[in-house]
């Protein structure tokens, strides 16, 4: 386990590297001037080449990147052009909204998904196998915009039992205070992956049930319950496990359209909007968190499958 662990932090460094070094040049070769970005179109090349030089963007291009690299390590990640703060203040908080908001969705889609994908798997061909087939298969169709205003309707409109703003004081998260605002974006996000999910489950588990070690012990008069339970389940969960893990970095930074359409203070909106403003330190800090997300929750799915099956091998 340590050897794996090692190695898959050696991965990761190599991976943050060789994208940050990516990272860095098509930042650099983008046709976006900082200095106008800065001041405007009204600045005079005299103020807009002075803003230049205190930036240092008139520097060698390895020196920036080291200069970059290493503010970034020291937690300096400048401030953004659009918004003339600190970047790194702000993307802790905007990061913890959506980390709260991921886990509120991951508490409702990984036992309801699991479950669904179980029972379909183990009806298969039944009417309850035919029922959450039907189900998985309207979940994954529709856009998370339409889930999301459907929700708001029902939920906002006409019941009116939550709020369909889920916009915060500050872009601060006060559980106590504010978890009502969080319930309609988690559902939201969850009612995607739920279908996803529960289809992976269910193929898996049909899989499983059909393999010879499976038979096997049925055949020797196990409790069937039993044989699920013990033998069949582990091995059945490792596909939508994986699954679930590689949604993870989209579950945090890329709720970008539930995020607007709830007003939701999160990361994915941020990067948005540094994307469209060309905001290039906030872009820089967002792809920065983004692959680190990525490569983080690849590594969690392959310490999940050695927990779940351990005759996988994790040298």
């Amino acid at each position: 386990m340590v050897r794996f662990l090692l190695k898959r932090g050696l991965t990761l460094f190599i991976s943050m590297f060789v994208l940050s070094v990516l990272i860095f040049i098509l930042s650099a070769v983008m046709p976006i001037d900082p200095a106008l970005t800065v001041l405007g179109r009204e600045s005079t090349p005299e103020t807009r080449a002075a803003l230049t030089e205190q930036l240092g963007l008139n520097r060698p291009l390895p020196e920036r990147y080291l200069d970059w690299v290493g503010n970034f390590l020291r937690g300096n990640w400048g401030e953004s052009y659009r918004l003339g703060v600190a970047i790194l203040p702000l993307v802790q908080r905007r990061l913890l909204n959506s980390v709260v908001l991921a886990v509120l969705a991951l508490t409702i889609i990984v036992p309801v998904s699991l479950t669904l994908g179980v029972i379909a798997g183990l009806k298969e061909g039944q009417p309850v196998d035919r029922s959450i087939s039907v189900g998985s298969l309207v979940s994954i169709s529709i856009p998370d915009f339409v889930i999301g205003l459907i929700l708001i309707v029902i939920f906002s409109w006409w019941l009116r039992l939550l709020p369909g703003d889920s916009s915060l004081r500050g872009d601060d998260l006060d559980l106590l205070r504010d978890w009502r605002k969080l319930v309609l974006p988690a559902f939201t996000a969850a009612f995607v992956l739920i279908g996803y999910v529960a289809r992976v489950t269910r193929v898996s588990m049909i899989s499983v049930m059909g393999s010879a070690y499976i038979r096997t012990a049925i055949l020797k008069g196990l409790p069937y319950r039993w044989v699920v339970l013990r033998h069949a389940l582990r091995n059945a969960l490792i596909a939508p496990i994986a699954v679930i893990t590689t949604q993870v970095a989209w579950l945090v930074g890329g709720l970008i359209v539930i995020e607007r359409l709830f007003n939701y203070p999160g990361i994915g909106s941020l990067f948005a909007d540094a994307a469209l403003r060309n905001d290039l330190p906030m872009i820089q800090a967002s792809a920065m968190i983004a692959i680190t997300l990525v490569v983080a929750s690849q590594a969690l799915a392959d310490v999940l499958y050695a927990v779940l099956n351990p005759r996988i091998q994790m040298s």
